[in-house]
């Protein structure tokens, strides 16, 4: 039984590293004291290295990771702009909420179909 300090060292790895190992499903958990299982730890670690180099083709993993992720912010940030951008509109009173316009407009239909259904009887009336 090792602490997760040791059995970083022991794996060459940072603790953040452990810790994001310890997410992946089929990790090993502590005991109850917070202790891990250095040799379990260590057939999970090298299980995780054989998939990985699988599903990895020639590369850094590492930079494709980052890369992944600074594209992602970047789209989260134009997607947040967008946003920003129709929530002033609405605030200019440039922009209306779909919701409500149908609110509105099927408010609006139902008035002009009662009155649309009246005249036909006041023509009626009319001519008779």
């Amino acid at each position: 039984m090792a602490t997760q300090t040791e059995v970083a060292r022991h794996l060459s790895l940072t603790d953040r590293q452990l810790r994001r190992l310890q997410k992946l499903p089929g990790a090993p958990i502590s005991n109850k004291r917070g202790q891990l299982d250095l040799d379990a730890w260590r057939d999970f670690y090298i299980s995780y290295l054989r998939r990985s180099k699988n599903d990895v083709p020639d590369g850094d993993s590492e930079d494709d990771y980052e890369e992944k992720l600074l594209i992602a912010r970047w789209e989260l940030t134009a997607e947040q702009a967008v946003t920003q951008q129709l929530k002033n509109e609405v605030s200019k009173g440039k922009l209306i909420d779909t919701g409500f316009c149908i609110f509105a407009l099927s408010k609006l239909a139902m008035a002009l179909s009662s009155t649309l259904d009246s005249i036909p009887l006041s023509m009626q009336r009319q001519f008779s």
